[in-house]
């Protein structure tokens, strides 16, 4: 079990203070945590590759244009995308009130 915590991150002294359940807590929180990453990493591996055939692509002569950030990576960007879209609010409504 010391290697397996080792391995973790949980540092020899730290696993000697530590009851045993608390150990095994730790590891598999460390496992979940690091298939989290996997997944992560993963995801926008597949995006990269996405956008380099888009991108490929377009440059060889296809149609279509290449997505901005916000729409490459969804979620990632969101607070951006709303403040954006909020601005675009406020533009409409201000051109809209100096046509009335």
């Amino acid at each position: 079990m010391l290697l397996n915590a080792l391995d973790s991150g949980i540092k020899e002294l730290e696993f000697w203070d530590m009851t045993p359940g608390e150990v095994v807590r730790a590891i598999k929180s460390r496992i979940r945590v690091r298939d989290t990453e996997a997944r992560e990493r993963a995801s926008y591996d597949y995006i990269l590759a996405n956008l380099i055939v888009k991108g490929v692509g377009i440059t060889l002569g296809a149609s279509g244009n290449f997505p901005s950030i916000e729409e490459a990576y969804p979620g990632v960007f969101d607070e951006i995308v709303k403040e954006r879209n909020k601005q675009l609010q406020e533009q409409k409504m201000n051109l809209s009130a100096a046509r009335f």
